[in-house]
């Protein structure tokens, strides 16, 4: 089954719910938190509905060395409804590049590094920060707040 982009965020907001208690401690671990959350997320749509079709960490770049964190709706025929979004977590060892990362994997996303069954689809980039300032810069450079609490921001900007 397709799942939109105003799904998914709205579904990332369901997930970020459930599991806020827990955010504080996930952002200081040593290695980063963006496999967890991706797979993290990937369940909790899955776990809604298991038809959805989401991929992680799929080749969707003409550089064949870098992939995409998620991929929905890979097996619909229309390359519109078919959505490409990239993840940044902030954790203590990323927190002066973090912003830096949400810009780069915009510039990753552009139509024209993508594979030509891919230029099309829909693109969208997902932070989560923990400190203010990261959540300001996500701000003002468009992204939508889709969660908010004492701990953390997800902001989540649509590309095309």
């Amino acid at each position: 089954m397709n799942i939109t982009f105003d799904q998914f965020a709205g579904l990332v907001t369901e997930w970020a719910n459930v599991k806020s208690a827990e955010f504080k401690f996930y952002y200081p671990l040593k290695g980063g938190w963006e496999a967890w959350t991706q797979a993290e997320v990937a369940a909790y749509i899955l776990s809604k509905d298991s038809t959805i079709d989401i991929l992680r960490e799929w080749s969707i770049y003409q550089n064949n060395n870098q992939r995409v964190d998620w991929l929905f709706n890979n097996q619909d025929p229309t390359v519109g409804n078919k959505i490409a979004i990239e993840l940044k977590c902030q954790s203590f060892e990323n927190r002066n590049t973090f912003t830096n990362g949400l810009a780069a994997d915009e510039a990753k996303l552009a139509q024209a590094n993508l594979k030509a069954a891919y230029q099309g689809c829909q693109t969208g980039v997902m932070g989560i920060s923990f400190e203010p300032t990261a959540t300001n810069w996500m701000q003002a450079n468009n992204y939508v707040l889709v969660f908010k609490n004492a701990d953390i921001a997800i902001g989540i900007k649509r590309l095309n």
